[in-house]
């Protein structure tokens, strides 16, 4: 009975994963994201102007630790072998610190990272620009990861890999880096090319104004593509909301079943 009550435990936490399906190292706390007036929600789509600048982020409740490195990643990177795709590493700052005292953000009461210290950054930040290949449908997944005690090796092991921006696999680079485990928080959203698809080559293979050689990347994620409702708005939650409801509802139903049976 214990042995059942585990699985459908470790299946709720896959469920309320605020991470895309299928990525590692999964968190189940949401990273606050936030453009200006446009906010990350848990997939929704927002628009390629908004999101060319670094954004805000911070947490509801103040986490535990004293220094923390923010990642961002795009899942999507078309190759020469749709529907296999790459990856891009769009930005990681270390050195962060944490607020002790909440500010608004949107909408929500949130605890912000800042650096202040200046530290530069191991990858500047760059803004998601989908080419018109398929995919047409980006997501750029955020991680904030606790580096409170990480040696200068561990951070040399981050720099390193943040030099070599295209294929970055976050559970192999923080697995080497001693930090796999350390992932307190996270979130992602889309960015969409109108279309149409117009090469399917390598030389329209391209996001954040940069240009590289294709290959097959590391590690898989399940891929859904998302259903904007408007495109009048920034912000087009729609489907990626319904998703993260449907998501919950099943994980209460998966608990809830579980007491039924004992």
């Amino acid at each position: 009975m214990m042995y059942k009550l585990l699985l459908i435990l470790a299946g709720v936490s896959a469920t309320l994963a605020v991470t895309p399906e299928g990525f590692e190292p999964a968190a189940d706390t949401t990273l606050l994201v936030s453009f200006g007036s446009a906010s990350a929600e848990g997939g929704n789509v927002l628009e390629k102007a908004v999101t060319q600048t670094a954004p805000t982020i911070g947490t509801e409740s103040q986490l535990t630790g004293s220094s923390f490195a923010v990642l961002m990643i795009d899942l999507d990177i078309p190759t020469d072998s749709p529907p296999a795709t790459n990856t891009l590493l769009h930005w990681m700052q270390t050195g962060l610190t944490q607020s002790t005292t909440s500010t608004t953000l949107g909408s929500t009461t949130a605890f912000l990272f800042q650096n202040s210290s200046g530290q530069a950054a191991f990858a500047e930040y760059l803004g998601p620009s989908p080419p018109a290949r398929i995919p047409l449908s980006h997501r750029y997944t955020q991680i904030v990861v606790d580096t409170s005690d990480a040696t200068a090796d561990n951070l040399a092991v981050l720099q390193s890999a943040a030099a070599s921006r295209q294929g970055f696999n976050a559970l192999n680079v923080l697995t080497q880096a001693g930090l796999e485990t350390k992932v307190l928080a996270g979130n992602f959203f889309n960015v969409t090319n109108p279309g149409p698809v117009t090469s399917t080559t390598n030389a329209a293979n391209s996001t954040g104004g940069g240009s590289f050689t294709n290959s097959t990347g590391t590690g898989s994620v399940t891929r859904t593509t998302p259903t904007p409702t408007s495109t009048s708005s920034p912000i087009v939650p729609g489907a990626a909301m319904a998703q993260k409801a449907s998501g919950m509802l099943l994980g209460i139903a998966m608990v809830g079943a579980v007491f039924v049976t004992l």
